[in-house]
């Protein structure tokens, strides 16, 4: 997957509930990165995508309790985040 911070347990756990709550794992991931793409260029975020960048951000924090740095999808926990100075979503 396209997701940084996760270990490949957390990842297959992930597709797991995503694939248990009726969504296609990579087809969430895939629309999640169009979102960061769009975001990075400074263009407008598709609807979709961007409805897809909320529910991967926020079933990671559900079942892991990582947050995701700004501008990218790399997720971490809080405490991680305070320690190195850098911002969440």
């Amino acid at each position: 997957m396209f997701i940084e911070g996760l270990s490949d347990t957390e990842k297959r756990q992930l597709a797991v509930t995503l694939r248990e709550r009726g969504h296609i794992a990579f087809m969430a991931i895939k629309h999640a990165v169009a979102a960061m793409l769009s975001q990075k260029r400074g263009g407008p975020i598709n609807e979709v995508d961007q409805a897809y960048l909320r529910l991967v951000d926020n079933t990671i924090e559900e079942l892991f309790g990582y947050q995701r740095q700004t501008g990218e999808l790399y997720y971490m926990a809080p405490e991680q985040t305070a320690a190195t100075g850098t911002g969440f979503k």
